[in-house]
């Protein structure tokens, strides 16, 4: 469903009563609901309460307009209107962009392809979108980017609500990285008020965060315009966008920041969701280098995977993860290739600058 218009109303009182009457349609219009947000205080704390289904938009815009004059004669006023102009749609229906990652040409060579390459170190977290105001004005919804929903953290959500302002933050598409503690760490705005944002990349944050603002929950990434520094940065990877090109382009791309080596799954923790011990094969046996942690993916005991690190102490990996590389073997039980002789050659093994 596509939210199409709706009424933003405010009884004043002891407790501000607000109210928002929305309507919706469905893609080919042939399915349509009216829907009923209220809350007390603020606005950010509106809740549904009532949803009506319709088949008839003649009839479905009568009731809509039934309640809202109803609520009027209560002693409501109407304190803003929104309606969904033709740019807005594509970002209801949204779809998160791709982003490629290019290993037959030279990084180097591929940021000469930019006007002004502007690059975002991301150092922790999953690529995530978040749509602001599709349902009612408060509502926040979050997407992966294969465009599945995934839960919000509450505390996020709790936060991204009271950034709502009429007139100011109506409705928005964010990008951003999902980090290991649950806060957000903002990378592009995609869509705000209902529009396609035109301006180049960094003109396009300082909006975002003039709304948002900063908080422990809500970050933003140092981006740096100098590919000479970035192979000694700790990221793990880096988005790579074009500052002179408005957002929704797709000259966008990924440059990763790592060595990737094979490693046995040694055994999953039983108290420890998402964490694997993993191993090396040695002249002598086995041996254990540490604890991988994959939340997203379930592994298997002696299945062969790769890793990803930046940092090497004791001539073994440290503070790695599952690597983005993977090949053909992962998740078979073939040992060959998982030799602990990989550390001795690890210039053969970097991906990045």
């Amino acid at each position: 469903m596509l939210k199409i218009k709706s009424e933003i109303l405010l009884k004043i009182g002891r407790r501000n009563n607000w109210r928002e009457v929305a309507f919706f349609a469905n893609a080919d219009e042939t399915k349509f609901e009216v829907r009923e947000y209220y809350g007390q205080n603020k606005l950010a704390y509106i809740k549904e309460v009532s949803r009506f289904p319709f088949d008839c938009y003649g009839v479905a815009t009568m009731n809509f307009d039934n309640i809202v004059r109803s609520r009027e004669i209560d002693g409501y006023d109407i304190e803003h209107s929104l309606k969904t102009t033709i740019p807005c749609m594509p970002f209801m229906q949204f779809k998160p962009p791709v982003y490629s990652c290019n290993f037959q040409t030279p990084f180097r060579e591929q940021f000469k392809t930019l006007n002004e390459p502007v690059a975002l170190p991301i150092y922790d977290g999953k690529r995530v979108y978040i749509k602001l105001g599709s349902e009612s004005i408060n509502s926040i919804q979050m997407v992966d980017i294969a465009g599945n929903a995934i839960a919000a953290p509450e505390k996020l959500v709790n936060e991204l609500q009271l950034k709502v302002k009429i007139s100011q933050l109506e409705c928005a598409v964010i990008e951003g990285y999902l980090e290991s503690d649950f806060g957000i760490r903002v990378v592009d705005v995609l869509m705000m008020n209902g529009m396609a944002i035109e301006q180049p990349y960094r003109s396009r944050i300082k909006a975002i965060k003039g709304v948002l603002g900063s908080s422990y929950l809500i970050r933003y990434i140092d981006a740096t315009a100098n590919y000479g520094e970035l192979k000694q940065n700790k990221a793990r990877h880096f988005l790579v966008k074009d500052n002179t090109k408005p957002c929704g382009d797709d000259s966008t791309f990924v440059v990763p920041n790592f060595y990737s080596i094979k490693v046995l799954v040694e055994k999953a923790y039983d108290y420890r969701p998402g964490y694997y011990k993993v191993m090396f094969i040695t002249e002598s046996g086995y041996e254990s280098i540490g604890d991988l942690y994959s939340p997203h993916e379930e592994l298997h005991p002696n299945i062969q995977v790769q890793i990803a690190f930046k940092e090497v102490e004791n001539g073994l990996p440290i503070g790695f993860w599952l690597s983005p590389i993977q090949n053909k073997e992962k998740l078979t039980y073939d040992e060959k290739g998982t030799e602990i002789t990989q550390m001795k050659k690890l210039n053969e093994y970097w991906y990045g600058l």
